[in-house]
């Protein structure tokens, strides 16, 4: 059986139906809880876990997501298009280490000229909007 959304093969006894389509358990997942940037709730929860474990700046993350906020901070402010083809990351993949990078305070989007950009948190945008991730 394959995923109606990614396209790949879903194992006998592991596919998801939802709304119609038959899901690997990711895709589903995903469609049931989509990453949040803008979670109050979630960024508490990060600064408290991060101070409680000693963690500052990019302790804890993933190569990954440490790999991210250096670009960020070497090339930025860039579009998350930008990321997504520098680390060839899907659309999924970039909103959940950018969601994690939110909540930990390391980078944060905001707008200029209707485009949105992403920094590294509490760099100076020259009075652009910060944007509700």
């Amino acid at each position: 059986m394959i995923c109606t959304k990614c396209n790949s093969e879903i194992p006998e006894g592991e596919q998801c139906l939802h709304r119609g389509q038959m899901l690997c358990e990711d895709c589903y997942l995903e469609m049931l809880e989509p990453p949040r940037t803008c979670d109050v709730a979630a960024v508490h929860g990060a600064k408290l876990a991060r101070k409680m474990a000693g963690q500052e700046g990019t302790d804890g993350l993933t190569e990954l997501q440490k790999n991210i906020y250096n670009y960020i901070k070497e090339e930025g402010p860039v579009t998350a298009e930008q990321i997504m083809n520098k680390f060839s990351l899907s659309k999924i993949q970039m909103e959940r280490n950018f969601a994690t990078l939110r909540h930990c305070e390391l980078a944060h989007g905001f707008r200029d000229n209707g485009k949105v950009l992403i920094k590294i948190w509490g760099e100076d945008t020259q009075g652009k909007m910060d944007i509700a991730d």
